[in-house]
């Protein structure tokens, strides 16, 4: 059975397997540092199975609470896990019902989600299409050199 579930500090070993899996971090070393540096200005939330983390996500708000912007900060899923789309599925409505209680509990509502995805990565493309959201820009270069980001977005409500 799969649990999504918020992710907390001792999540940081098997997160950090799923980042170097699915970034490009050098060392699992490197990458449970970026989770234990983000998970100070980032939600994360994780998807599980009886035997490890399959899948994360995160998210942060941007600007002010009163401007109702999220960005989806990371978004994987293990290559090798069961029904990825249905992970991705359950990740992703997880983070749009907290990041909308986020907002109203400061007393305003989550207006627009977005998110930056390799350009190659046709699959995420597709999963985020498919949930209404569509691509803004192209950010040259924006990460690494010759490798492009898209900006996908969707306004809500």
């Amino acid at each position: 059975m799969l649990t999504v579930r918020k992710a907390n500090a001792e999540d940081a070993d098997r997160v950090a397997d799923l980042l170097k899996a699915k970034y490009s971090f050098a060392t699992v070393a490197e990458a449970r540092t970026a989770f234990a540096y983000e998970r100070a200005y980032h939600h994360f939330r994780v998807a599980e199975d009886s035997e490890r983390i399959l899948g994360l996500i995160s998210w942060q708000p941007q600007g002010t609470t009163k401007h109702g912007v999220a960005e989806v900060t990371r978004f994987a899923v293990l290559q090798d896990a069961p029904n990825q789309t249905a992970i991705k599925e359950q990740l992703f409505d997880a983070t749009i019902a907290e990041a909308e209680l986020y907002y109203e509990s400061r007393g305003t509502k989550l207006r627009k989600i977005f998110s930056m995805i390799h350009a190659d990565s046709k699959h995420l493309q597709n999963f985020f299409a498919n949930k209404g959201m569509h691509q803004e820009a192209v950010l040259k270069d924006h990460y690494h050199f010759g490798q492009d980001e898209l900006v996908f977005s969707m306004f809500l409500g």
